[in-house]
């Protein structure tokens, strides 16, 4: 199963279907957890923890998983003795729903009660082993060693920012990746950067456009481009901030100097008569120029 052509179709085929909210976080949830599954053909996972990564309560996850079942995009079997469901994602494509259907069959065949409000009664004992034992077979064909294993962007997202990715984002995502032919490892080093320094998804969107519009669309690119901007930096010469003096200049002696202490009494105009002898002289015009006036 190809995680983004699912997405893809999933959208696709919203355009078309009515689907709840809540059934639709349901879904995104049953991916993630069946990638990390290795895409094998039925997996089990607690309602409890539906729940956590939906946000969902139990009653609204039973109420919205059957929904997805009704719809067609899910199928799954209750188990009693408080055992986790089993779990089927059923793929938009075609290669993949004659196994589908087969494994659904299968699934009915061992359940053999019918639907119920929360889904199917458990089956038969042998049922259930031949299915756990197609689950494990599965898994152990599917799931390939971690070197092989493909860097996926959503699961990156996830774990970088704390939720999914909304269908504007994926949409921005896909056109980088099959438009402007970033690879999904390079989404995920943009993603890696913006989480280190506590931003979004738009800071990342904009160091994955920067990258696009520059031509670096692999993480061999992107470490090239590292070094280079790092040798940039050691060959750039250094500037002092503005602001910033580069030196200090000592202050002359005659700056520091305080000026001397002059008293009214000994100070001197240029006629020779002091301050104080100016001053009864202007009082006394002053004096004239009022009786003059009167």
């Amino acid at each position: 199963m190809n995680y983004i052509k699912e997405l893809n179709a999933f959208y696709d085929w919203l355009e078309i279907n009515e689907l709840s909210p809540s059934a639709i976080n349901l879904w995104y949830a049953l991916m993630h957890i069946n990638n990390k599954a290795g895409w094998a053909e039925t997996f089990t996972v607690a309602e409890s923890v539906l729940c956590v990564k939906t946000g969902l309560t139990d009653r609204t996850l039973r109420k919205v998983r059957n929904e997805l079942k009704q719809k067609g995009r899910i199928d799954f079997l209750s188990r009693k003795g408080g055992k986790a469901p089993i779990y089927k994602v059923i793929s938009f494509f075609a290669s993949e729903n004659n196994s589908v259907q087969k494994e659904s069959a299968e699934i009915n065949s061992a359940d053999g009660a019918g639907d119920s409000a929360e889904g199917r009664s458990e089956g038969s004992t042998g049922g259930r082993s031949t299915l756990n034992k197609q689950n494990e077979t599965k898994q152990n064909e599917t799931i390939p060693p971690a070197a092989d294993r493909r860097v996926n962007y959503f699961d990156t997202y996830m774990l970088c920012f704390g939720g999914q990715p909304s269908a504007l984002q994926i949409q921005e995502i896909n056109y980088l990746i099959d438009i402007k032919g970033l690879t999904e490892e390079v989404v995920c080093i943009a993603f890696k950067k913006a989480a280190e320094v506590g931003a979004k998804y738009s800071y990342a969107r904009t160091i994955l456009n920067s990258w696009a519009d520059a031509g670096i669309k692999t993480a061999s690119d992107v470490e090239r481009e590292q070094k280079e901007f790092e040798q940039r930096q050691q060959n750039k010469p250094k500037q002092y901030r503005r602001g910033k003096p580069g030196r200090v200049e000592k202050l002359p002696d005659w700056f520091k100097k305080e000026p001397e202490d002059h008293t009214p009494e000994t100070t001197s105009s240029e006629d020779g008569e002091t301050l104080e002898e100016k001053r009864r002289r202007l009082e006394k015009i002053r004096a004239s120029y009022k009786k003059a006036g009167s």
